[in-house]
């Protein structure tokens, strides 16, 4: 029956209750400040065979009021109180719940139940024989004893990877772990082993860490599904939801706990939606693998069993005393689990961090190597131009000198083309050391194009081909206008030279040079008429030491794979560029772009 005013007394109460329709099972209310009463009969042959302990849960209820007298007397009521907020000795006996002795009558006992609380109205109430007591609470004690181990265990090495491993999902599992606390206060553990002010404390810890488990729960949760990272939205709508919950333990303190808990329903049913939509759609995304199903799975049983325990307690769904020991092995399991797999996933990201670091380690050698290789490249070059000069010298001479002998001449052409190879590799081999120089000085000067591009074309041995060269597409004039330049002529002739040459050694026929002017670009395009360049290498041309082709075609020259590389360097530290303008099975283009004087560009 309830007492809406509150300050009935039993004997008022004992005829409406004595009409009422008899229940069994846990009496739960939910959250609420209403008084209750309620009236239970031993019968006889319950209580007459001696002595018998009454045992009331849980510990959170505030004021319980036992009233009780032999079954069918009419005398004054005994009366007993227990409950977290009363001042009084709680008990007839040493227990870490009210213990009361009831002596053996032949009549039974009429009780009634006064009770009243500020957090939810439960009562459980259980009739002990003392032999039967003592090896229940025996069995209870060990149980406690092995869970709040287990607990403990996973606390402190959820706390030390934490510290050691610095991660949020173990920092949110450390937080989790507040929860056994609450565990502790439910099973009477504070105010048993706290004599004094253990009542009072476990009523407030109560409270506060029925609220906290809630937020930080969601808190681990995001944190194991990893939706900072997946799921930005779901993770900030969580966290606020934290926060909210988190703000609502100032309600403990202000005597609004039950106004608090009905708000964070509220809240937490919202957020239990979104966190289980996230779940699914990240599993999806995952494929369901085994690690990411786990990590989700073991939030998502503690998130179900909470709910089932708060529908119990605000009293929209009976009340199991299973769901509870559900819940309190789903935390210790979760955490284990989640921290397991935290470790994993660090050990994991640490072997990838240092599969990293010795991959760049490798890239500077890679590097350090590849710069000690420039630079002996480009001494022995620079070291091969005297002799190949005095070659060269030599060889000109007893050209001059004359040859009746038509091997001998051909001799000399070979000779002279081997040369000039080396030649043009030196010069590309100083090229690259000199484009590798942090302090790269160009020679500007104002030349003509047209005369560089002749130049260029000298040095490359034809070998009976013939190239041409058109101006805006159309044949050269018999004096043809100057076309005005600023850039460095060295380097600028090995960079068309080398053009020329694979147009020369790749195509079939002379290449064809065509000089334009486009803006105030000049354009130099270098159209060949070979077979065209696979288009599974065309991203790899310009690379250094990448060629066009595994192998040069049959017969001819075999390069290294500088050459153009050497040559868009070099545009581009002018200003301009080299591009491979066309590409096909008549043959490909490559094109200059080249800054203009600064007068004639503004013409």
């Amino acid at each position: 029956m309830a007492d809406p005013v509150g300050d009935t007394g039993p004997d008022a109460m004992l005829t409406a209750l004595r009409q009422g329709a008899p229940r069994s099972g846990i009496f739960s209310r939910g959250y609420t400040r209403t008084v209750f009463w309620l009236r239970v009969v031993l019968p006889p042959a319950r209580v007459a065979d001696g002595e018998h302990w009454l045992e009331l849960k849980p510990n959170f209820v505030d004021d319980i009021r036992l009233f009780y007298r032999p079954l069918g007397s009419e005398g004054p009521w005994r009366q007993r109180r227990a409950g977290d907020t009363f001042d009084g000795p709680i008990g007839d006996i040493d227990h870490r719940f009210p213990l009361f002795v009831l002596p053996p009558d032949e009549r039974g006992y009429e009780m009634l139940f006064r009770v009243a609380s500020s957090s939810a109205v439960l009562l459980q109430m259980n009739v002990w024989n003392p032999e039967e007591f003592l090896p229940a609470a025996s069995r209870a004690t060990a149980f406690w004893s092995f869970y709040f181990g287990l607990a403990t265990l996973s606390a402190l090495l959820a706390l030390v990877l934490a510290v050691v491993l610095r991660t949020r999902l173990l920092w949110s599992v450390t937080g989790m772990s507040t929860a056994y606390v609450l565990v502790a206060c439910i099973q009477g553990y504070v105010a048993w082993m706290i004599p004094g002010i253990g009542w009072q404390l476990q009523h407030y810890l109560t409270g506060l860490f029925t609220l906290a488990a809630y937020g930080l729960l969601l808190w681990m949760a995001s944190e194991a599904l990893q939706l900072r990272r997946r799921l930005p939205w779901a993770h900030r709508l969580l966290m606020t939801a934290c926060g909210v919950i988190l703000v609502l333990l100032l309600s403990v303190p202000l005597d609004r706990y039950g106004a608090a808990i009905r708000a964070q329903t509220l809240v937490y049913l919202s957020t239990c939606a979104v966190f289980v939509t996230a779940c699914l759609y990240v599993w999806w995304r995952d494929r369901f693998r085994l690690s990411s199903v786990l990590l989700g799975l073991n939030p998502l049983i503690c998130i179900v069993a909470s709910l089932f325990g708060l529908f119990s307690t605000l009293g929209w769904i009976p009340f199991y005393r299973q769901v509870y020991v559900v819940w309190q092995y789903a935390l210790v399991v979760n955490m284990l689990m989640v921290t397991g797999l935290a470790v994993y996933q660090v050990r994991v990201k640490r072997h990838r961090e240092r599969e990293r670091l010795r991959l760049a380690r490798a890239l500077e050698v890679e590097r350090e190597a590849r710069f000690n290789q420039r630079q002996f490249m480009g001494l022995v070059a620079h070291e091969f131009r005297t002799p190949l000069a005095i070659i060269a010298a030599s060889l000109q001479n007893l050209r001059y000198l004359g040859a009746s002998d038509a091997r001998q001449l051909s001799r000399y052409d070979k000779i002279g083309r081997a040369t000039d190879r080396l030649v043009q590799l030196t010069d590309n081999c100083l090229a690259d050391a000199r484009l590798d120089a942090e302090d790269l000085w160009l020679d500007r000067r104002r030349v003509c194009l047209r005369e560089l591009v002749t130049e260029a074309a000298s040095l490359v041995r034809p070998a009976g081909r013939h190239w041409r060269l058109t101006l805006d597409d159309q044949p050269p004039p018999a004096v043809a206008p100057a076309r005005p330049a600023w850039l460095d002529p060295a380097m600028m002739r090995i960079a068309l030279s080398n053009v020329i040459d694979n147009a020369v050694k790749y195509g079939d026929g002379g290449p064809r040079v065509d000089l334009s002017r486009r803006g105030d670009r000049w354009c130099v395009a270098i159209r060949d008429h070979g077979p065209g360049i696979p288009t599974d290498r065309v991203a790899v041309i310009f690379e250094r030491y990448r060629r066009a082709a595994p192998a040069a075609r049959p017969g001819g020259d075999r390069g290294v794979g500088l050459g153009l590389y050497v040559s868009r360097q070099i545009a581009r530290a002018h200003g301009g560029d080299l591009v491979l303008a066309d590409n096909g099975p008549r043959g490909c283009c490559f094109l200059f772009t080249l800054p203009m004087l600064p007068e004639e560009a503004l013409s």
